[in-house]
């Protein structure tokens, strides 16, 4: 009674794997025919594929070159010198040329392991079969680039496209519908000059007025106020709509609107105060500045400032929101 490696077959005198031919772990027994008294020769089982005739250590279809899924059993002679080393040999014997079942794209050429149809390159349908010779130098591991086929290559530029567009909705750059719109929205045909009156640069008259403003509140308890580019635009937007209201030509925002913009700058306590000065011929930015500044409450508790002015023939507009920020 001897012994043969489970996997590959190899006949073993003791049972002490693991197999010097595989490296496999585990013996059985086996009754060994001998092929002839001199002969140094032993017999192992095979199965052998019946489509290409690659033989198999075990019977597990499918094929491994041809994907068929029927063996045949067969009892193979083989001797000593036909076995390589195991895994823990120095030299390893490689085979030169072995042969593959390959099934070719009649379109694009582009060989497949499985006749499983259409052509991952070009999407064709017809496969034709062929015998592939190759050698242990062509079974390099392929590239990351090797498995991008343009399929998948056009389904990640359409996935990142989509990410990119997500984070432009995020940061506001571009409109998305579902992403809220926190800009201020404009008011369009509305009366009157917004930047330029009788040759006075209305955000001159605006700078003056904050300055003078901050000024006056500096001799009392209230706090010195910045001024905010985002209640800015919320000053015009309603400055212009009471324009317009005042004209018969529109409506004031509502409570809703107001509080809705106000939300993203002002965590507490808005203030709205509007205040009408006629302009005088020779007038300067800076005397305009100390009569609205003249007009309106210096104590009005806050942090941060919007102002808009608007010029309506020779009266000036102001608007202004003053908030905690």
């Amino acid at each position: 009674m001897r012994w043969r490696c489970e996997w590959c077959g190899k006949p073993h005198e003791e049972n002490d794997p693991p197999c010097d031919n595989c490296g496999h772990g585990k013996f059985e027994e086996a009754v060994v025919q001998q092929a002839g008294a001199g002969d140094d020769q032993d017999s192992m089982l095979v199965w052998v594929c019946t489509e290409c005739g690659r033989e198999h250590t075990k019977n597990s279809p499918p094929c491994s070159r041809c994907n068929n899924a029927t063996f045949e059993r067969r009892e193979k002679v083989v001797t000593d010198a036909d076995l390589t080393d195991g895994p823990n040999a120095e030299k390893v014997e490689s085979i030169e040329q072995d042969t593959m079942t390959v099934w070719v794209c009649q379109s694009c050429g582009k060989e497949h392991t499985k006749n499983n149809p259409p052509c991952d390159r070009c999407g064709t349908a017809t496969f034709e079969r062929e015998t592939k010779t190759i050698s242990d130098d062509e079974l390099t591991i392929p590239g990351y680039l090797d498995l991008v086929t343009p399929r998948y290559a056009a389904v990640l530029g359409v996935v990142l496209l989509i990410a990119v567009v997500f984070g432009l909705g995020a940061a506001g750059v571009v409109d998305l519908p579902f992403f809220p719109d926190d800009s201020v929205p404009e008011v369009e045909n509305v009366p009157g000059n917004e930047s330029v009156v009788s040759g006075i640069a209305l955000a001159d008259v605006e700078g003056s007025y904050v300055e003078q403003l901050n000024e006056r509140r500096a001799g009392t308890e209230s706090r010195t106020l910045d001024r905010s580019a985002y209640l800015d635009d919320v000053a015009t937007f309603y400055n212009q709509r009471r324009i317009k209201s005042l004209l018969g030509d529109g409506a004031l925002p509502t409570n809703e609107e107001l509080s809705d913009l106000l939300r993203e700058e002002c965590s507490a306590n808005p203030s709205l105060e509007t205040v009408t000065v006629t302009m005088q011929d020779g007038n300067s930015p800076e005397e305009l500045g100390t009569e609205f500044a003249d007009s309106v409450d210096v104590d009005t508790p806050g942090t941060v400032i919007g102002v808009d002015i608007h010029g309506v023939e020779n009266e000036l507009i102001l608007s202004q929101f003053i908030c905690e920020s």
